[in-house]
């Protein structure tokens, strides 16, 4: 019994995932004094924060998916070794941490599409200063410096 309290607490601590992330917003206080160069490195961190996004996604769903093949597993071993009959509770306890790992990769889904939907309303707002501040514009050539007119001897 204290084996699979053991794996549990250890399940349990592999799958828990901690919420770092500093908040997302669409807009700051400095984003009209930015040059281009700001305005495009701060495009290119919207990318990465929607490739990360989506990566942290699949990593929840791969999580939950080794979570359900894991009991599987477990409860095919615990029937064939008659531990099931034995030890009340380890079928729905392990059933709870399917559940659990589901759960946790719903979240992260959802907070996946919360993430890389304000980035790309960030994304857009970028690329209206990147074009107001007209970044795309090739720059004026100089003016031909012009010479004195010499007089011409009448």
């Amino acid at each position: 019994m204290q084996k699979i309290f053991i794996i549990g607490v250890a399940a349990a601590a592999l799958f828990a995932g901690q919420a770092s992330a500093q908040a997302l917003q669409i807009s700051y206080p400095g984003d009209a004094s930015m040059d281009c160069a700001a305005i495009a490195t701060e495009g290119a961190r919207m990318d990465q924060l929607m490739a990360d996004a989506n990566a942290q996604a699949s990593k929840a769903n791969g999580s939950a998916q080794g979570a359900s093949v894991a009991s599987s597993v477990a409860m095919q071993g615990l029937m064939r070794t008659g531990v099931l009959g034995r030890v009340p509770g380890a079928g729905m306890f392990a059933n709870n941490m399917v559940s659990m790992a589901k759960q946790r990769a719903d979240q992260a889904q959802v907070q996946a599409q919360q993430t890389i939907q304000t980035a790309t309303t960030r994304k857009a707002l970028l690329a209206g200063l990147y074009s107001g501040k007209s970044c795309d514009a090739v720059p004026a050539a100089p003016a031909a410096p012009t010479q004195p007119v010499a007089p011409t001897g009448f």
